[in-house]
């Protein structure tokens, strides 16, 4: 196969799953409920922008998502693509990205396709893209300055290089955890610097000096410039530090803002990859309306939505680790490396952590996790008498599970009988515990789930 025919059959693959991203997170989003998340996301962007102050949700995170949301609420208004707007175009967005950064680091346009296939058709990816919180910008961000990287090592171009600044310090400017890709860019980065001038040290200086105009300076002035509502408010520079320290002692100590009707056991990030895990998310019904009764009971006035990671892939991630490692380092595969310490970098401080940390926050890791498990697919699979069936085989299954996460994870197991029963229903349960203990406490019912009430006013 010629060079521009692969590259034709890749960019009309990357199509199709970009396509196949756009439908799975599209479909019916308008029926979708309206999460308390959502809800605190419009309100913290219009508090923000017209007001200066941070909050009332996630005050401790950066800024980027108000100034995002905001911007989509006034051109699309409080609707769907108001809220979720952004978080939907980056999150399909991320779909051709993932192909984009995997087809660099493994020279084979084959594995990066796998790659994004097995990233447009998980959950928990596809559960947060649906959504206004900004976790899925942490996916989308560094991907985009990562590949702008490797379109500066094309040819040298310091445009490539100011973009992928400016994406990382719009990925920091969203969460600050996007240091963490950032500092594993900039050192391959360096590296390749110092093997490059040939132990020329000025031309060394001098490259390193710009990779810090560019990839420190920039991202920190992106940064600062997305507090200018705040400063508006009369803050000074030294208040803003106080500001970054008080986000940071939150961010380091934050166990949840209150607790949760059910048993949340998957906010350990060490038993992402070792375990199957899923994040609950039950949905308010605001449409339900009903004059008769004062509040809706757990089981009408919500939706749960289950973010499951698919066993099939997330458990491979770390054996995958363990062979990318080996071979790259047998092989000195520079891309291969890469990938590993992206990986490395970005999940071990969040496993390490005494807190719990939520799998929403595996969308900043799961990008190299998929790349690592195709690549490490591939490489098994040339092994095989017949790798393009076992490679099938692979895939059906993969599928054939993702379908019903799938549902899942867009709230409709609740209307799936057998899902329901197996994987709904036990959540259900522990919500209706936690309310008649509220009830005994003599709390309305369903006011312990924060559900609002169905009416206000006189009724007849």
């Amino acid at each position: 196969m010629t060079s521009a025919l692969a590259a034709r059959r890749f960019a009309l693959g990357l199509l199709a799953l970009t396509v196949l991203s756009a439908l799975l997170n599209l479909v019916q989003i308008g029926s979708q409920p309206v999460s308390s998340d959502d809800l605190s996301v419009a309100l913290s962007a219009i508090n923000y922008m017209e007001n200066g102050q941070l909050g009332p949700t996630m005050w401790n995170h950066p800024c980027l998502r108000n100034i995002l949301v905001y911007g989509t609420l006034r051109f699309f208004g409080s609707g769907v693509a108001g809220v979720k707007g952004v978080s939907l175009l980056l999150g399909i967005l991320c779909t051709p990205l993932v192909g984009l950064v995997a087809r660099r680091i493994f020279r084979d346009g084959r594995i990066a396709l796998l790659a994004s296939l097995l990233w447009t058709v998980d959950a928990l990816v596809v559960e947060f893209t649906r959504q206004g919180i900004n976790d899925i910008y942490l996916a989308f961000f560094p991907l985009a300055a990562i590949w702008l990287v490797y379109r500066f090592r094309d040819g040298g171009n310091h445009l490539w290089l100011l973009g992928s600044g400016i994406c990382f310090g719009l990925g920091l400017a969203s969460k600050l955890s996007a240091l963490l890709p950032l500092a594993a860019t900039l050192a391959l980065l360096a590296w390749l610097q110092f093997r490059e001038s040939r132990g020329d040290l000025g031309r060394t200086v001098a490259g390193w000096f710009q990779l810090g105009v560019f990839l420190l300076l920039v991202p920190a002035l992106v940064y600062l410039l997305t507090f200018l509502p705040w400063f508006g408010r009369g803050y000074s520079l030294a208040e803003w530090g106080d500001l970054q320290r008080s986000m940071l002692l939150e961010t380091s100590q934050h166990v949840g803002y209150k607790p949760k009707p059910w048993h949340d056991t998957d906010n350990r990030a060490w038993t992402w990859f070792v375990t199957p895990s899923v994040f609950v998310d039950p949905f308010i019904n605001m449409d339900i309306l009903d004059p008769a009764v004062e509040h809706p009971s757990v089981e009408e006035g919500t939706t749960v939505v289950l973010g499951y990671a698919n066993p099939l892939v997330w458990l491979l991630v770390l054996p995958a680790l363990f062979l990318t490692l080996r071979r790259g380092g047998r092989e000195r595969d520079e891309g291969r490396l890469y990938l590993a310490g992206l990986f490395l970098i970005a999940y071990l401080p969040l496993a390490a952590t005494w807190r719990p940390i939520w799998m929403n926050t595996a969308l900043s890791v799961l990008p190299y996790a998929v790349m690592l498990v195709a690549g490490t697919l591939w490489g098994v699979g040339e092994r095989l008498p017949r790798p393009g069936l076992a490679l099938g085989a692979y895939l059906a299954a993969v599928l054939l599970v993702a379908a019903p996460l799938y549902l899942l994870a867009v709230g409709k197991g609740m209307r799936i009988p057998v899902l329901k029963k197996h994987f709904v229903d036990k959540y259900l349960a522990e919500m209706k515990e936690k309310e008649a203990e509220a009830a005994g406490k003599g709390i309305p019912p369903g006011a312990a789930m924060g559900l609002p009430p169905r009416h206000s006013g006189n009724q007849p």
